[in-house]
């Protein structure tokens, strides 16, 4: 017969060391959160939210300058078909048109569009010629209040008007600049602006084309006639009419002819083209003053306008010379580009190139800046809700809520079992830290009654065990969800927005509209993506919560209480030492004089040489402790049991921060 007893030691007197050390490790880090806490509460909510909104807009603003230019060459490619790097070489030419004019680069290439829509999109095959054609829509924004686009029309106006021919695209470039600074001296010399010019040019220019008069002469008698009243487009209508007359020669009127003839004016000198439209004009000046033939010959409509040109002769050839061959439009661009302003505008050009060259860098991604900058603002909002949830989570994990635990378990450790149901409903809305301090505090008090008292035991463990892994899984997989749902739901608002856009790029007929519409499925179908992966994350992290607490269930549903049974001679089995039963007598016994022990005999060793073994267990971070001995075994239990306890204590605080 073996002479070692095994016993299992209620080893409660070490739960109120282990009660003593917590408290301590509470406090210690209550009073760091604390000091933590007062660092967070000297930053201003408030100055918090206006940093994330002024960080947001300082990026939208490095963000306008390239999307701007970046949209506008895209809709220049569209209009040209030109990729690859005579795209990159426009790009490149606008960027310095607006370093070298002040402006910015997306005006520049606005201009380039402008240039090619109203001349040819094959300009854009010889970007040298758009450079130089770019150049002079500069020049004459300058002398109109820097309005590129209008600038821009009044040249494409003269060009188109005067079919110059783009067969040679850089030849065409310099006869817009030559027409530049006709215009420019034009205006300079005489009473009409370039606006007023332009449209002057859009009802005479062809005319005067086809009867081969000047661009010169033409500026020239557009000054004349504007300043006799005739302004703009009625002035062009009146020098169309007009040279009109004068065309029809042999055709006119006979008596019209006759009465010329009397007055010594020779019909084929007014339809000769070989001669400058004054000249023309001057045979007529014999007839100026009879106010009949005049209205006979060119109409009631346009007497007032013919008799203003013929009387005007001398001047028209005056401003005709004073026109020609000037440099007058980049001699007036120069004195207006030494103002301040213009300096100031060349600067920041300067400091947008370098914004477009961040833009390309980041290959465009710079460009949602605008969109992030809104979203920013509208969780900057958030943030005191945010830091309400911080608190929540804080008051849950807390000393205090801590020590009340403890307090409740080891108060009420025999009942535990019995409420393992309602415990893990609480434990699911805790920190999972909080289940292991608990599991271990519970675990030691009453580790001596449930084991005794019940059968299945290893079973329950098992099942507790995989039951707190599976808790962890689903606390770890909730916090994945909660990441997922935020960065996914950031993304399905920036879908949401790409996707109101192609809807309006189709509503108001911008681009193709197959493309946009293949576009606004493919975001929606990345939309459903990211819902569908939201609530797989949830869905994942809630099943492994169930099958949790179906092990913690099948623990619970592991342990049997022990009948206590009679032996064949009617002796109980022996209870546990330390239980309430009555113990037998020390010294008493049967014939042989042995008897039972008492429950301190049997603690303290007696005088009976035996071993007493505890074994705790791995429980998440609780490595199993043995001890062996004699007669001290109880206490060395005791310990090793508050030590492992604190270990694991301390690993918990270290894996909340």
């Amino acid at each position: 017969m073996s002479n070692t007893l095994s016993y299992m030691i209620q080893i409660n007197s070490n739960v109120d060391k282990a009660a003593a050390s917590f408290n301590k490790f509470s406090n210690g880090v209550q009073k760091e959160i604390g000091k933590i806490q007062k660092k967070l509460n000297s930053v201003s909510m408030e100055s918090f939210i206006n940093n994330v909104k002024s960080a947001a807009e300082g990026i939208a603003s490095m963000n306008d300058p390239g999307m701007k230019l970046s949209t506008s060459m895209y809709d220049l490619q569209a209009i040209t078909g030109v990729t690859g790097d005579k795209l990159k070489e426009i790009e490149g030419y606008a960027r310095q048109n607006a370093k070298t004019f002040g402006g910015k680069a997306a005006d520049s290439a606005e201009s380039y569009k402008l240039i090619l829509s109203k001349l040819s999109p094959e300009i854009a095959k010889v970007p040298k010629a758009l450079k130089l054609m770019g150049k002079e829509a500069s020049v004459t924004s300058k002398l109109m209040g820097g309005d590129t686009v209008a600038a821009t029309n009044v040249l494409t106006t003269a060009m188109n008007q005067y079919q110059v021919s783009l067969a040679d695209p850089i030849k065409a470039a310099k006869e817009m600049a030559k027409m530049n600074n006709v215009m420019a001296a034009s205006a300079k010399e005489g009473s009409a602006e370039l606006p007023q010019i332009a449209q002057a040019l859009e009802q005479s220019g062809l005319a005067a084309k086809t009867a081969n008069v000047s661009f010169e002469e033409t500026n020239a008698f557009i000054q004349v006639l504007d300043k006799n009243g005739k302004q703009g487009a009625e002035g062009g209508i009146a020098l169309r009419n007009v040279m009109a007359t004068l065309a029809q020669g042999r055709f006119l009127p006979k008596d019209t002819k006759a009465e010329l003839a009397a007055a010594g004016v020779n019909i084929n000198k007014l339809t000769d083209n070989s001669i400058s439209l004054a000249e023309r004009l001057k045979p007529l000046k014999s007839i100026m003053n009879d106010q009949a033939l005049i209205t006979k010959l060119f109409g009631k409509e346009n007497n007032s306008a013919a008799i203003a040109m013929i009387s005007s002769i001398d001047e028209a050839e005056r401003l005709t010379q004073a026109v020609s061959g000037t440099n007058t439009a980049y001699e007036q661009a120069a004195i207006i580009m030494e103002s301040p302003e213009e300096k100031n505008k060349r600067l920041q050009a300067q400091i947008d190139d370098f914004k477009i060259s961040l833009f390309n860098g980041t290959n465009g991604w710079l460009g949602y800046a605008n969109v992030i900058s809104s979203t920013a603002s509208d969780l900057s909002g958030l943030v005191p809700i945010m830091q309400g949830a911080g608190k929540v989570f804080s008051f849950m994990t807390s000393a205090t809520k801590m020590q009340a635990l403890w307090t409740s378990i080891v108060t009420g450790a025999t009942s535990l079992w019995t409420g393992a149901q309602t415990a893990f409903n609480i434990v699911m809305a805790m920190n999972p830290i909080v289940f292991i301090v608990a599991g271990v505090i519970a675990l030691i008090a009453v580790i001596a009654v449930v084991v005794s008292k019940t059968e299945g035991w290893g079973n329950a463990w098992k099942h507790t065990i995989n039951g707190a892994k599976l808790l962890f899984m689903a606390y770890v997989q909730t916090v994945k969800a909660n990441f997922n749902l935020m960065v996914n739901g950031f993304m399905i608002g920036i879908n949401k927005i790409q996707i109101a856009w192609y809807k309006f790029k189709n509503a108001i007929g911008l681009g193709n509209k197959a493309d946009n519409n293949a576009q606004i499925a493919q975001l929606n179908a990345q939309v459903e993506t990211r819902k569908k992966s939201i609530k797989d994350g949830y869905k994942k992290a809630g099943n492994t919560a169930l099958e949790a607490a179906g092990e913690f269930k099948a623990a619970y549903d592991s342990v049997k209480w022990k009948k206590e049974k009679k032996t064949d001679e009617g002796i109980s089995d022996p209870s546990i030492p330390g239980a309430s039963k009555t113990p037998p007598a020390l010294g008493g016994g049967g014939g042989n004089g042995s008897g039972k022990k008492s429950n301190e005999a049997v603690a303290t060793g007696g005088t009976k040489h035996n071993y007493i073994t505890i074994k705790i267990e791995e429980l998440i971070g609780l490595k199993a402790d043995n001890v062996s001995g004699g007669k001290d075994t109880a206490k060395q239990a005791g310990e090793g049991v508050a030590d492992e306890l604190l270990r694991t204590l301390a690993m918990a605080a270290s894996a909340t921060g």
